[in-house]
């Protein structure tokens, strides 16, 4: 089934993608606030976002999005009602701005991600069924990205 729904993931994005940018990894995801103290940090400085008021929607709802990440950057897709990739971009945040701040494995998966500035970010959080994607998400973001 994740197969399935990664390879929708990378048809989505697709489109949009630079020369050279490969996707590597495709999951849904809970996104929530790496912090609540820095949410208006993580708003200015972290993501790009076609419009004005959908970054601060997308960040403050702590929402299920689908995660994209390819080799020059992470993608924030809706999630359908089913589970799978929307249509709508959310966000994206280059790789030389993302790091993987802390991972916790267990009943519930938790993998925070730090943009640039120390304690920026978002907290991706998986359910028990999502314990392998976010295994291999995380083991992307410790690769180094090629530009």
């Amino acid at each position: 089934m994740q197969e399935k729904l990664q390879t929708r993931a990378f048809d989505q994005v697709a489109p949009m993608l630079q020369p050279g940018e490969q996707p590597l990894v495709a999951t849904r995801a809970m996104v929530g606030k790496f912090s609540a103290g820095r949410l208006g940090a993580v708003v200015s400085q972290a993501l790009v976002v076609e419009g004005a008021g959908l970054l601060g929607a997308a960040l403050a709802s702590t929402g299920k999005q689908f995660v994209v990440l390819t080799n020059h950057r992470m993608i924030f897709l809706s999630q359908t009602f089913m589970g799978g990739p929307g249509k709508n971009v959310l966000g994206e945040v280059p790789r030389a701005q993302l790091s993987l701040a802390e991972v916790k494995m267990g009943i519930v998966s938790l993998l925070r991600l730090s943009f640039g500035t120390p304690g920026d970010g978002v907290a991706l959080t998986f359910p028990r069924v999502d314990k392998k994607n976010a295994e291999s998400l995380a083991a992307a973001l410790q690769q180094v990205p090629t530009a």
